[in-house]
């Protein structure tokens, strides 16, 4: 019916709710950057709705629930299959504005030791990147691109294997 704002008033009610059943969060995460993204025309509007998508699994669900591998796989396949695949007609749009806020955290491919310190600050705060995990990472798989969504696909990957071979999920 188009009632968006209400949707997504009632998944943070629902979240705040079940904070502890990662269901719930993958599944709102999942409806805001596919099914609501969606129902925009401009690329700017859908790119706000994937971004809350990543931002409740991110910046809500993981806190609510850190040792969880699901909500880090689902994470990954955010920044994989919605803006790293060519599925949605903004894909491109997405994967500038990734670029772009990488590019205001550091230059070039990736945050090395000329990064500044509001850089890498910003990494971890705003995008829940840690920097020591982001050399691991490229000193295991890469080195990597990071102002791509595959890499940080993979960042998540990386965190919820760790996560479940620890025995967690």
């Amino acid at each position: 019916e188009g009632r968006v704002f209400e949707i997504a008033q009632l998944s943070g009610w629902i979240t705040q709710l079940e904070p502890h059943f990662t269901t719930v969060w993958a599944f709102h995460a999942w409806n805001m950057a596919y099914n609501i993204s969606v129902l925009f025309p401009s690329p700017e509007d859908r790119w706000r709705w994937v971004q809350n998508g990543i931002r409740l699994l991110r910046d809500e669900g993981l806190p609510a629930n850190p040792d969880s591998a699901i909500l880090c796989k689902e994470l990954g396949w955010l920044y994989q299959h919605k803006i790293g695949f060519n599925m949605d007609q903004a894909h491109r749009f997405y994967k500038l504005k990734l670029t772009e806020d990488m590019a205001a955290c550091f230059t070039g491919l990736r945050p090395g030791p000329d990064t500044p310190e509001a850089g890498l600050q910003r990494l971890r705060t705003e995008y829940k990147l840690d920097p020591g995990r982001i050399a691991e990472i490229d000193r295991r798989y890469g080195p990597f691109d990071w102002r791509l969504p595959e890499t940080h696909a993979i960042y998540w990957a990386a965190r919820g294997l760790d996560l479940a071979l620890a025995g967690k999920l």
